[in-house]
């Protein structure tokens, strides 16, 4: 069982190992990641709200580069190879924005990419880094890929109470733990 103090005490851990590169290229991601939806916005006249959902809904299972390059073409009117159901989402993403988005990761990664630096993004290498384990059946021991909704909550409250600690923003904090995890920045 997961609770918030542990988590944050493993997230701590792992800032020890954090480099100056490490710090800046955290800094630097969510307003990179928002210069790119800025430019989805003037090439295709949507508001920041349903670039940046568009730009979430291709996020799922991909690099940052591929996530770029699907929203850019879907931007174009191509429809990306991939699964079917980001395309779904981003079509209704067009429509509603942020309310085209189901998951909590998805919508979470949205609202950060537009500015929101309380937003918490909770992925695959996020539960890797709280330490998320399976604890029942073949799998037991095993990382997790996916946190359930209270693992999720409990996850993004750790991250914004280090934030706090350290005086910065939970998303540039869900950043830099993120960085150090996967070992780069892409």
């Amino acid at each position: 069982m997961i609770t918030t103090t542990i988590v944050s005490d493993r997230f701590r851990s792992l800032l020890t190992t954090a480099t100056l590169f490490d710090m800046h290229a955290a800094n630097a991601w969510y307003a990179d990641a928002g210069a790119f939806a800025m430019s989805l916005c003037e090439k295709t006249g949507w508001n920041m709200e349903v670039s940046c959902s568009v730009i979430s809904a291709f996020s799922p299972r991909v690099t940052w580069a591929h996530n770029k390059a699907k929203a850019a073409q879907y931007a174009q009117g191509i429809t990306p190879k991939g699964l079917r159901s980001h395309v779904e989402a981003a079509d209704r993403c067009v429509e509603h924005g942020f309310d085209g988005l189901r998951g909590p990761k998805t919508n979470a990664f949205a609202r950060a990419i537009s500015g929101d630096r309380n937003a918490v993004v909770v992925d695959v290498w996020m539960c890797r880094a709280a330490g998320l384990v399976h604890a029942k059946g073949d799998k037991a021991g095993k990382p997790k890929d996916a946190p359930t909704a209270r693992e999720y909550r409990i996850i993004a409250e750790a991250i914004r109470d280090v934030a706090a600690a350290y005086n910065m923003d939970a998303a540039v904090m869900q950043a830099l733990l993120w960085i150090i995890i996967r070992g780069k920045a892409e």
